[in-house]
């Protein structure tokens, strides 16, 4: 009996191995093609910008184009996509180059380096529920020593942006969702299979309360004393 305990508990063990080293070997299943990466490909958002100071919010409309420009191999042998962030005003104007991003990914993660930050866009096997440290190889911290945790949600269901329906997308939620009398904290990316990020929040807000000031706030519930809300929806890609 102890025996065929044995056997059965060594079989499941080789299964788990065999269908882990076959998820490596199906980018489908790992869920590479939420992040495609060619040189060439291009995304287009339209962006909007608010900034939030004593409820009085500064309003910028542009859109923005990321485009895989080159590849090169850092000191590490690593493969590496240069990224090239370039904005305008409106479709009728030229673009001006804005900044520029490197984007790497191994079996297990996907990293993108900004403003000489490194952050951990995405896991892989990308499912459901799956937590993750975004901030891994920065200094960003929640609290002193705190890392902040990011969260796979809806994998594999639908996602309108723009008028558009994708119908395999998973959704980034960073951070703890937060909405109450202090503060507003919503920030989330989804991708898409086959395209990448089509929708990007970041919406940050500290509301007016006796909390925030010597004595009770005087200016009604969800005034905004200062706050950041930033929406960039994918309206066009195109893939070399």
């Amino acid at each position: 009996m102890r025996k065929a305990l044995l056997l059965v508990l060594a079989l499941t063990g080789f299964f788990a191995g065999c269908e882990e080293k076959y998820k490596e070997s199906d980018p489908e299943a790992m869920g590479y093609g939420y992040y495609p990466l060619a040189v060439g490909d291009t995304r287009v958002y339209q962006v909007t910008d608010i900034q939030f100071k004593n409820d009085e919010g500064d309003t910028l409309r542009f859109q923005m184009q990321e485009r895989v420009d080159t590849t090169f191999l850092d000191q590490t042998n690593t493969l590496n996509y240069k990224i090239i962030r370039s904005v305008r005003p409106d479709a009728e104007s030229p673009w001006k180059e804005d900044s520029v991003l490197v984007v790497s990914r191994s079996v297990s993660s996907l990293l993108l380096t900004q403003d000489n930050t490194r952050y951990v866009k995405l896991v892989f096997p990308v499912r459901t529920g799956k937590t993750w440290q975004g901030d891994a190889y920065n200094n960003h911290t929640v609290n002193i020593d705190q890392k902040e945790t990011y969260t796979y949600a809806a994998a594999g269901e639908p996602y309108t942006v723009s008028d558009q329906t994708y119908g395999n997308t998973v959704t980034v939620i960073q951070g703890t969702p937060t909405k109450n009398l202090v503060q507003l904290d919503e920030r989330r990316e989804v991708y898409a299979e086959g395209v990448g990020r089509i929708y990007r929040i970041f919406n940050r807000v500290v509301y007016c309360n006796e909390t925030t000031g010597s004595n009770t706030c005087p200016f009604g519930e969800d005034y905004k004393l200062d706050g950041h809300e930033r929406h960039e929806e994918l309206i066009s890609y195109s893939s070399k």
